[in-house]
């Protein structure tokens, strides 16, 4: 059984890593985070979901850095940025994100994000702290996942918190092709080998491991979605996959209609990694977005 690591080895990874040349490492809310800057031109704020680092955004990046200044960071205890030193709670989250584009200096006007990459986003605007003109959610992660899911899940979700072999088992099962391969498939989108080499690489980090358990132990996605109803929120697209198992779509909808300023838009035949099948999709679904939300218009 090939052995577990700490965490994802940025030396080592690096050369395969989409989009490395706009790496860079910053401090902020206490972590050094890995984050990736390109393009130059008015911001937008992409974030990856659980389990998930900035390579998600891998094929998007140089779509969107054509006109515009694209951020996009390892969200903490998750690729190339070590954990807060607080529970990540969905609010921690917020306020680190925001904390690290105060130290870049960057003030993002849109944003996207991938299942709980845009919970966190959400809140930030529930909270006001970007101006964001307008929120992309692709796979948006707004529901408890399904009951197969949960039940497997429990036994190693609060433990975690004094109980460190956890992840380690986590991780030396991730390390195995056959299920990291398995995680992938459950998502019920193709993954090319590329990026199923990537997630592998990280589903072998106990580190990884461990942040991704430690997110999934400490949100309350319900008290989220409540606190939603009544806030001024900017224009919010959620794009979502038929297809998509960790967040069924018929789930998505009756969450999305108590949310006034959400819209959902489906994609047939896509999975819950439905921004990583379709790169070019996605990036004119977020560019459609900001111009609809600039003409005072919904989503198509």
């Amino acid at each position: 059984m090939p052995s577990s690591t700490d965490a994802p080895d940025w030396a080592a990874l690096r050369a395969g890593w989409p989009n490395a040349d706009a790496s860079t490492f910053v401090e902020a809310a206490g972590v050094r985070w890995h984050v990736q800057r390109a393009g130059t031109g008015p911001a937008i704020l992409l974030l990856h979901g659980t389990g998930g680092a900035s390579h998600s955004w891998g094929d998007i990046v140089p779509l969107l850095a054509r006109d515009h200044t694209v951020l996009v960071p390892d969200l903490p205890g998750q690729g190339f940025t070590p954990a807060l030193g607080e529970p990540p709670t969905i609010d921690a989250m917020a306020r680190a994100v925001h904390a690290l584009c105060t130290a870049l200096s960057v003030t993002p006007i849109a944003a996207a994000g991938h299942s709980a990459g845009a919970a966190i986003l959400l809140a930030m605007a529930r909270d006001r702290r970007l101006p964001l003109e307008a929120i992309v959610g692709f796979g948006a992660a707004l529901v408890a996942p399904p009951a197969a899911y949960r039940d497997l899940l429990a036994p190693l979700l609060h433990p975690l918190v004094t109980a460190p072999w956890t992840a380690s088992i986590g991780a030396a099962l991730g390390a195995q092709r056959a299920v990291g391969d398995a995680l992938l498939s459950a998502t019920g989108s193709a993954v090319p080998e590329p990026q199923r080499a990537r997630y592998r690489a990280l589903f072998a980090s106990r580190a990884h491991v461990a942040g991704a358990l430690a997110w999934m132990a400490h949100w309350d996605l319900a008290g989220l979605v409540r606190t939603l109803a009544s806030a001024a929120l900017p224009p919010i697209t959620l794009v979502h996959g038929t297809r998509d198992a960790f967040v069924p779509i018929a789930e998505l909808r009756a969450v999305a209609a108590t949310i006034p300023a959400a819209t959902v838009v489906a994609w047939e035949g896509a999975g819950h990694l439905l921004h990583e099948e379709r790169p070019a999709a996605a990036a004119e679904a977020i560019r459609c977005a900001m111009s609809d939300a600039r003409r005072g218009e919904g989503p198509a």
